[in-house]
């Protein structure tokens, strides 16, 4: 394990960042677009904060990397779970 000592000051400023995400999240979405867009918008921001949640306060930047593929395969579940429901959309029997 790598020098994994963060300054309380780098956990605040994660933690803004956080909160103005979440912040921008309500705010798109109570905007006047297409529902599709909104969703796309809101999951869009909430990746980026669970990546930020992940790497700083889950301390995954600092583990080995074999645990941080560890922690990703359900992510790598999921995308193919929402794939396979989607094929028949593309596929029109």
């Amino acid at each position: 394990m790598t020098d994994a000592h963060i300054s309380p000051a780098k956990y605040l400023w994660i933690w803004v960042w956080l909160a103005g995400l979440m912040l921008l999240s309500v705010l798109v979405s109570e905007l006047a677009l297409p529902k599709r867009t909104i969703v796309l918008g809101v999951l869009g921001l909430s990746t980026i904060k669970a990546v930020l949640v992940g790497l700083y306060y889950m301390h995954l930047r600092f583990d080995r990397r074999w645990l941080t593929f560890l922690a990703l395969f359900p992510v790598l579940l999921i995308v193919l779970a929402v794939g396979l429901v989607y094929s028949s959309r593309l596929v029109r029997l």
